[in-house]
Formats: C-alpha cells, sequence, structure tokens
C-alpha cells in the first residue's frame, strides 16, 4: 500500500491508494475510501500560544499513556456550551498546538525504484495529520494512522507554527491504521486530553482538526455531530480485511485528515479520523476511529512495537468466496472453511468448516478475526463449532501469539 493521495476521488477499496491521475469510478460504486495524504505544500499556522509553562511534563509519562480527560459526561444536553472555553474560536487556539502535519518521505531503494521515477534523495510523497498525546522531559509522542506513514523511508513533522522536525516511527498496526510517533520535546507542543469514547452520544457537537489535501489548507476546522456513536463496518487493510468499530460524522473530511483530531466541545479528543464513504451522490458520512479504541493499541505500540494478537493457527478461506461448483461438496453456504492447518498439535484439520467460535456464529474470516482481537488473548483457549465429514462437533483451541 502506498500512502500517497493527492486526489479526492472514490477508490476501490479502503486503505489503498488510487495511482496518479485515476478516473473516477461509476457514481453506483459506493466506497469507505481512506483518507491519506493530501498534497504537498502550504504550512500549518494557528494562532498564538498562551504560555507555555503549563505544558511543561513531569518525569512519569511515558508514550504508552495518554491524557485522560476529567468528568467527560457525554451527550451535549444543551449544544454549544462548553464547560472550559467561551468560544469555539478559543478552544480550537488552545488545542492547535496539538494538531501536527506528517509528512511521508520516499526515496528510491532499489533499481526498480529507480525505474518507477523515485529520487536517490527523500522526497514528500504524502502529508497526514497527527496528533500529540504525550508529552514527557524528552520525547513528545503522536499518533496517526497507519496509511499516512506507510512506506515512508523517513518521516517528517510539521508543528502548528510551521516548524518542521524529524519523526522516529515507534510502531505501527495496519489492522487498526494506527501508528505511533515520536518526536524531540520543546516548548512550543502541547499533549491533547483523551475523551471517554463510550460516553460520546448522537447528536454530541465534534470538530474536525487536520491539514485536508494537505499543508497548503492546514489549520483546517470543520464541524458537525456524532452521525451514530457505533458502526461496525468492514475495512480493507493492507492486513487484511476486519471489521472495525467507528464514530460516524457529518463533520467535512477529506485527504490529508486522517490521522488527525476529532474533538468535542471542551477540545477533547474522541477519535482519529480515518474514512469516509466516497461517492458523488454521498456527502457527510465520515468514521473515526475511537479513542478509547486508539488508546489500546497505542499502549501495545510503545510497548512492543505492535499490537500482540492471538493466533489459530490456520489459513482459511471464506466460505462463500468458494466456487460453486466445490461449494455444493461442502454442504455449507457460511463459515471458514480451513485450508491449511500450521500448527501439528491443532485439533483442527484441513477442511473443517468453522461455523461458530464460544458459541457465536461465524459467517466469514472477518468475524473470526473480530472475536479473537476483541475478546481473546495469546495462551486463550476458543472452541470451535465446526463441520467435519457431514458432521457437527466441537473442538477446543489453545491460541498462539500471531506472527
Amino acid at each position: 500500500m502506498n500512502s500517497n493521495d493527492n486526489h479526492q476521488n472514490s477508490q476501490t477499496q479502503p486503505y489503498q491508494t488510487p495511482p496518479p491521475r485515476q478516473q473516477k469510478p461509476s457514481w453506483l460504486r459506493l466506497i469507505i475510501s481512506a483518507l491519506i495524504a493530501g498534497l504537498v505544500g502550504g504550512m500549518i499556522a494557528f494562532g498564538a500560544m498562551n504560555g507555555v509553562s503549563k505544558w511543561l511534563p513531569s518525569d512519569n509519562r511515558s508514550g504508552a499513556n495518554v491524557n485522560v480527560a476529567e468528568n467527560e459526561k457525554g451527550g451535549n444536553l444543551q449544544d454549544n456550551k462548553s464547560k472550559s472555553y467561551a468560544s469555539v474560536n478559543e478552544m480550537i487556539q488552545d488545542k492547535s498546538p496539538s494538531i501536527v502535519g506528517v509528512i511521508n518521505e520516499q526515496k528510491a531503494e532499489s533499481l526498480e525504484d529507480l525505474l518507477r521515477g523515485k529520487s536517490t534523495d527523500a522526497q514528500p510523497s504524502g502529508i497526514g495529520s497527527g496528533v500529540i498525546y504525550q508529552l514527557n522531559q524528552k520525547d513528545a509522542y503522536i499518533v496517526t494512522n497507519n496509511h499516512v506513514i506507510d512506506g515512508a523511508t523517513s518521516i517528517k513533522v510539521q508543528l502548528h507554527n510551521s516548524k518542521q522536525v524529524s519523526a522516529e516511527l515507534v510502531g505501527t498496526d495496519p489492522l487498526t491504521d494506527i501508528a505511533v510517533l515520536k518526536i524531540k520535546n520543546r516548548n512550543d507542543i502541547k499533549a491533547i486530553d483523551f475523551a471517554d469514547s463510550s460516553k460520546v452520544k448522537t447528536g454530541d457537537s465534534v470538530f474536525a482538526m487536520g491539514n485536508p489535501l494537505g499543508l497548503e489548507f492546514a489549520n483546517t476546522v470543520t464541524s458537525g455531530i456524532i452521525s451514530a456513536s457505533e458502526r461496525t463496518i468492514d475495512a480493507e487493510t493492507s492486513a487484511g480485511t476486519n471489521k472495525v468499530t467507528v464514530l460516524q460524522t457529518d463533520a467535512a473530511i477529506n485527504p490529508g485528515n486522517s490521522g488527525g483530531a476529532l474533538v468535542d466541545l471542551n477540545g477533547n479528543l474522541v477519535g482519529i479520523n480515518s474514512m469516509k464513504i466516497s461517492a458523488p451522490q454521498v456527502e457527510g458520512i465520515g468514521f473515526a476511529i475511537p479513542s478509547n479504541e486508539v488508546k489500546l493499541v497505542i499502549e501495545q505500540l510503545v510497548k512492543h512495537g505492535e499490537v500482540k494478537r492471538p493466533s489459530v493457527g490456520i489459513g482459511m478461506l471464506n466460505v462463500a468466496d468458494i466456487p460453486a461448483s466445490y461449494k455444493k461438496k461442502l454442504d455449507a453456504d457460511s463459515g471458514v472453511y480451513v485450508a491449511e492447518v500450521q500448527r501439528s498439535n491443532s485439533s483442527l484439520k484441513s477442511g473443517d468448516i468453522i461455523t461458530e467460535i464460544d458459541g457465536k456464529k461465524v459467517e466469514n474470516d472477518s468475524d473470526l478475526r473480530a472475536y479473537l482481537y476483541k475478546n481473546k488473548q495469546p495462551g486463550d483457549t476458543v472452541t470451535f463449532t465446526i463441520k467435519r465429514n457431514g458432521q457437527t462437533q466441537k473442538v477446543d483451541v489453545a491460541l498462539a501469539e500471531s506472527r
């Protein structure tokens, strides 16, 4: 997957970048598009800061932790009323030092790259957004989308005052589309507080902060509401299809907003902007990864550089994807077909069809992964209901750590 995206056109799959000058697909096709990098150029220039003493971090903070907002109840009973700010402008000015531009730089690393026109010097390949979420005496930690930095040979971060600094990649998780970066701490930045996304209500006012179409339109803030507090959608990632829980908003989100902040009236982070439905007949359907989900992934990435997930140890196919001529022999229309067993001590056998996991129906591989990733850890045991040689039976399988 390439993280460049200087276009607003629809894409055939989420988290996948179209080639330059790709024609718009048919208006009949509705797709969930990843909002990867925007146009290169411009600068971030939010308003002046109100002193830096309150921004100095304590020594015991690490990038695995986020700052949690206090007394967040969610559900704005009186819209446009903030407990912390007299106006939206005051809130935006206060939070702008937490929002950055993330510049994906790439250079030729092989003869094939040179033939494709890449330079031997690192060049900006795409731009997205990011959010500073934690500071300590040495470092500042930034959360963004994986697809913003995918394929980068080096990464730069542009601060709210247009200064650019080099960033280090701490960890990345393609499946949840979250990445963590690190820069040297300085006195002109600020860490954002995380709201409890489980308390976000439909109708809450929210603001999307980031760099739509790149740094040329930096400092852009769009407003809207939470259109739905919880949606489960299928997203195609570079790590495969995954069911993701998202917040839906009608705040305008465009390419380049990826990795930016979705904040509430008090300026607390409720989500990381990541996707939208992009088609000519669709307007105002964007998605953000909820802050509670982001928080969990951040902790894993900082501690391990990756997210440790449980693995069944099989190669699998969706029964629905198997050609009809073969499917007749399976006596099943849905479920997961075990094409390969990768562990010799497994209770599963090649040819099994998984129909349930711990009593939960399994229609396809994304159902299976979603249950495992949300409910199980490496070392746990699950009970599969399977069809084997025309007979239904249950087998227990110990989960290993995914590699």
